[in-house]
């Protein structure tokens, strides 16, 4: 049939669902006892400003402008955190379950993925970026895995150096962004498809150069937080050129 889909297709739409899956649930609703990015970005803000602190419904809440030197704060902390997390092999296993693959994907890069994927969220967050959006997580869970900001620009059509708004990715058709997570599946399934391909190809990656042996490299969280709070500055994903 001309709609039958080859071994390789079916597992790239398997890893695709599955990340995208995993990014709604760190995002919105947390991993166990782990709060989720926006809570766990509001409380961090609470604790930079104490008694100035003004929740997202109180009307005295001052603009993200006003709170760029807080928000640069926070957003420096949650990275800090974040690696101290991904290098607490504690943590990471205490996932378990909840973040299984049921794919080939080894179980270490996938928790590492979910650090990240809470970490980025955080970021989107503070940056202005409505990550309850589907449109918007597939940004952000695609600089969580570690796909650099080029590479997201291309999946949405964008040449290197433009820019790509919050509004404009809105506007995408929902059967693009499906098809944007099936190019997110082949990324994952060509990258970690298997152990021995994390642990081989993990030497020449520098995003997730850390991840080998079973081991999650705190650098490579600090990498990806650096990058994805670059990328989304300003309520614009932007890439520069490579120099």
């Amino acid at each position: 049939m001309a709609d039958e889909k080859t071994p390789d297709e079916g597992a790239a739409e398997k890893a695709g669902k599955w990340v995208a899956e995993l990014a709604e649930k760190v995002m919105l609703n947390g991993v166990g006892p782990v709060s989720p990015s926006a809570t766990w970005a509001e409380d961090r803000l609470a604790r930079r400003q104490g008694d100035a602190y003004r929740a997202p419904d109180d009307e005295e809440r001052r603009s993200p402008d006003a709170m760029k030197d807080d928000i640069d704060a926070v957003v420096a902390r949650i990275i800090k955190e974040s690696v101290a997390a991904a290098g607490t092999q504690g943590f990471v296993t205490g996932l378990g379950g909840l973040i299984t693959a049921g794919i080939t994907i080894p179980a270490n890069v996938a928790a590492s993925f979910a650090v990240n994927m809470r970490m980025a969220g955080a970021i989107a967050y503070l940056r202005g970026w409505d990550i309850r959006d589907p449109h918007v997580r597939t940004v952000v869970m695609m600089l969580a895995i570690g796909m650099s900001a080029q590479n997201v620009l291309a999946a949405f059509g964008v040449k290197i150096g433009q820019k790509i708004g919050e509004q404009m990715i809105k506007k995408i058709p929902i059967a693009v962004i499906r098809k944007i997570n099936n190019k997110v599946g082949f990324f994952l399934i060509a990258k970690y498809g298997t152990r021995r391909a994390a642990i081989t190809l993990a030497k020449g990656i520098p995003i997730l150069g850390g991840i080998v042996g079973g081991a999650v490299d705190a650098s490579a969280t600090a990498i990806i937080g650096r990058a994805t709070d670059r990328a989304l500055r300003n309520g614009d994903l932007e890439a520069q050129e490579a120099k």
